[in-house]
């Protein structure tokens, strides 16, 4: 297995004390069978590895091996020397010495190269061995608890592009095991102890031209200090050429793509440790837009293609050879939602913070972010800026939405990193838009769960200039959003809520010791909550709750995020919220109009595999006016749905149903081996007719005739695929009141609330939170007392 080490650095690890020197004759004390098989097997991993020694070099080593006797030993040494970069010796008192080896010193711009270190044991000990290139550490990595991606380790420096510049070389050793070491993992080559043998190499050069790196090997024993040496190396970096995107939607018109391109190796292009914004050091993807470029060397590469889920993923295979060309991705849809009028969007997505890099500055900016989204294939993004990056971030908040051009946010970074990026608009670049707000998380009242504030036209709370000075319980911040005409909910509501049943709804009290629904279930009694956000925790615990608050005539809204890159690192657009629009939502206006149906309910949420295109309740769909039913009586149901699996399970899809967590993704919806879910009809939380339906991606009408005893509500889901909003229907005029069970749960959960929050409120703010939860806890009192249902 290869590890990368660094960028901008060579990290070779070998076990403290064992290696010693190249620039000793290995004379007749070599035992030549050991040491043959030793180079039988450096020269096998040199194949596999896309670095084969020539075919008359690798025909006399076989020939010698057979040979094995110190002639063949000395003739071998010889011919393994023309591909040895460096000679390490390690003598018997521990210090450590590096020579040059014969190999050519080229490498090639953006591509791999191979090499052999051939290392001379003297006592036969077994240590481990650092390569750095001397004085520059690895961005990408963890360094004194700072996430460093996209800039190098510059507390004490303004312009960082110099230092950029010169970390142009990483390196890979082959065959490593970790260890530990300044609390940071080290790549570690076990040796065998034999006097000398080989190890493998490789190299990444960013760079063209003539370049030299001082390549500085260092021990670390286990029971005594190290020992380092270092060595000057000048390298010859081949040219390569830049490679053109032709990126075609279903259509034919150009846009932005998701593309994965591995060599024959695994080797991820561009490297992820060696990428600067738009790219990011956390993904393999990268995103180009039709007529964009990427820098590859010759080769053969795979190419993954995907734009969000309702398109298939394309793999082709292409060669790129010494003439430069051209690179046709031509997308495909499964589906597409819009042409029923549903719109996708996710509504929490992070600029910084989490898997983005920290300092020293404090995540990307908004010609990053929309690249990002329109690569997805999403209508709407929302950017939340929180704790982590609130100070850097908060300076892209308009008040308006935006599509803005996919330019570079930092060029003279790019520069410096010899990056050829250049960026193009395509003719779907306006059908992404993006708006910054804000998360209440890393703020006083975050304890009581992160709130989503969407829509907002002032994001600094009355009276503050720090995080610090914000509200300590969430219910002021919710009225001040209301103010606003702004929408609040509560983000990855399944946090804190779960608990041991597996039942929808139960009835188990939550430990309430998350981040998650929380004090929603107080401030829904005061109508502040327009909505719970889930699609990226626990598909029960985010539902069971929203299930028992519609129970008590509470409508409130289930709606899908991300949390992108902190609950899911993969990618924009794995939880999302689709709603139903008359006419394609672009621009301020059109974020406008997204909200507005958010707000009303017309929607529905999931993980973007399966679809509900059509859900009528006696011609009512969900948003519009209650069913009015005199009486008790069956409704008619009308459905269209579409979901979409491979034909057979796969070793990648067993995985996702194997996965401990049996999140939102329409595989855990598989029944056993086939190609079937099933769709459910829930009335009041409980399901109460079921249709199997065949997941080839063909949309299909369904219909069901329940009966509605009492006023409540009617949904359809794929568990854990898709939910829709509710369509609620009205029996003689009276109020929903559909469970005593529910109304009873929600006001034991305000009392656990109360016990787990309110330690961490403000004294002075005790008092009105304690008047809030009061009222809740009427409010659930006399729901039971009303209610119809047991």
């Amino acid at each position: 297995m290869i590890s990368v080490a660094g960028l901008g650095s060579l990290v070779l690890l070998l076990r403290p004390s064992i290696l010693v020197g190249a620039t000793s004759d290995p004379g007749d004390e070599l035992e030549p069978q050991p040491y043959f098989a030793g180079v039988g097997r450096a020269v096998a991993a040199m194949a596999d590895l896309g670095a084969p020694l020539s075919l008359p070099d690798a025909a006399r080593i076989a020939a010698l091996s057979l040979q094995a006797d110190p002639s063949a030993v000395r003739q071998a040494e010889s011919i393994l020397g023309r591909y040895t970069l460096a000679r390490l010796r390690i003598d018997r008192d521990g210090r450590v010495h590096m020579a040059q080896g014969d190999a050519e010193r080229n490498l090639v711009e953006q591509g791999w190269s191979t090499f052999l270190v051939r290392v001379e044991n003297a006592a036969g000990e077994k240590a481990g061995f650092e390569v750095i290139q001397n004085g520059y550490k690895t961005p990408g990595q963890m360094l004194g608890g700072f996430s460093l991606a996209q800039r190098a380790f510059l507390m004490d420096t303004v312009n960082k592009a110099p230092l950029i510049e010169k970390m142009w070389l990483m390196a890979q050793l082959h065959g490593t095991t970790p260890i530990s070491r300044y609390g940071i993992e080290i790549p570690v080559v076990n040796l065998s102890g034999f006097p000398v043998e080989y190890q493998l190499l490789t190299l990444f050069s960013r760079d063209r031209g003539k370049r030299s790196a001082k390549l500085v090997f260092t021990t670390y024993p286990e029971a005594k200090a190290g020992a380092t040496t270092s060595t000057l190396f000048d390298f010859n970096c081949l040219p390569t050429r830049d490679v053109f995107l032709a990126i075609k939607d279903s259509d034919g018109r150009g846009c932005v793509a998701s593309l994965t391109i591995r060599d024959k190796l695994g080797h991820v292009y561009p490297p992820q440790a060696m990428r600067i914004a738009p790219d990011m050091f956390f993904q393999q993807q990268v995103y180009r837009a039709d007529g964009e470029n990427l820098r590859l060397p010759n080769g053969e590469f795979t190419i993954e293609s995907r734009r969000g889920p309702e398109y298939l993923p394309g793999v082709q295979t292409v060669v790129i050879g010494a003439v430069s060309g051209m690179i046709e991705v031509k997308l495909e849809r499964w589906i597409d939602p819009a042409k029923w009028g549903w719109y996708s969007g996710d509504t929490h997505i992070h600029a910084g913070g989490c898997a983005h890099y920290q300092v020293p500055t404090e995540g990307v900016s908004p010609e990053t972010m929309i690249r990002h989204v329109r690569g997805e294939g999403l209508y709407i993004g929302d950017i939340l800026s929180w704790g982590p990056s609130w100070y850097y971030q908060k300076q892209f908040f308009t008040g308006h939405a935006e599509s803005r051009p996919a330019t570079l946010e930092h060029p003279e970074l790019q520069a410096a990193n010899n990056a050829s990026l250049l960026a193009r608009a395509t003719p779907e670049d306006s059908l992404s838009t993006l708006r910054y707000d804000v998360e209440v998380s890393g703020f006083p009242s975050s304890h009581a769960g992160h709130l989503v504030l969407l829509r907002l036209r002032e994001q600094d709370y009355p009276g503050t200039k720090l995080i610090e000075d914000w509200p300590s319980w969430n219910l002021p911040i919710l009225k001040w959003a209301k103010q606003q005409d702004s929408l609040g909910g509560y983000a990855h509501c399944g946090s804190g809520m779960s608990v041991d049943s597996t039942d929808l709804p139960n009835y188990e009290i939550p430990p309430m010791d998350g981040i998650g629904t929380q004090e929603a279930i107080v401030d829904v009694t005061h109508g502040a909550v327009d909505f719970l956000s889930g699609c990226d925790t626990e598909p029960v615990a985010e539902l069971n709750a929203w299930y028992h608050m519609l129970n008590c005539g509470y409508r409130l809204a289930m709606i899908g995020e991300t949390d992108f890159p902190c609950l899911s690192a993969e990618r924009p657009g794995v939880g999302r919220s689709y709603v139903r629009l008359d006419e394609l939502p672009e621009g301020d206006a059109g974020y406008e109009a997204w909200i507005r149906g958010l707000r009303q309910g017309r929607l529905y949420c999931g993980d973007g595999r399966s679809h509900v295109l059509g859900f009528e309740v006696e011609g009512r769909r969900s948003g519009e006016e209650d069913v009015a039913l005199l009486k008790a009586g069956r409704v008619k149901v009308k459905a269209l749905v579409a979901a979409r699996l491979n034909p057979l399970p796969t070793a990648e899809t067993e995985a996702i149903r194997n996965s401990p967590s049996r999140g939102w993704h329409l595989e855990n919806a598989r029944i056993g081996d086939t190609r079937t879910v099933e769709l459910e009809l829930v009335v009041n939380g409980v399901p109460v007719a079921t249709a199997t339906i065949v997941a080839d991606g063909t949309p299909r009408e369904i219909s069901f005739e329940p009966m509605i005893a009492a006023s409540s509500w009617l949904a359809l889901r794929i568990m854990p695929s898709v939910h829709t909003h509710p369509v609620f229907v009205a029996v003689g005029g009276m109020p929903l009141r559909a469970s005593r069970k529910s109304a009873r749960w929600c006001r034991d959960c305000v009392d656990r609330v109360w016990e787990v929050k309110s330690p961490f409120m403000r004294e002075s703010e005790r008092p009105a939170a304690a008047d809030a939860f009061d009222h809740a806890r009427r409010s659930y009192e006399r729901i039971e007392k009303e209610s119809v249902g047991s």
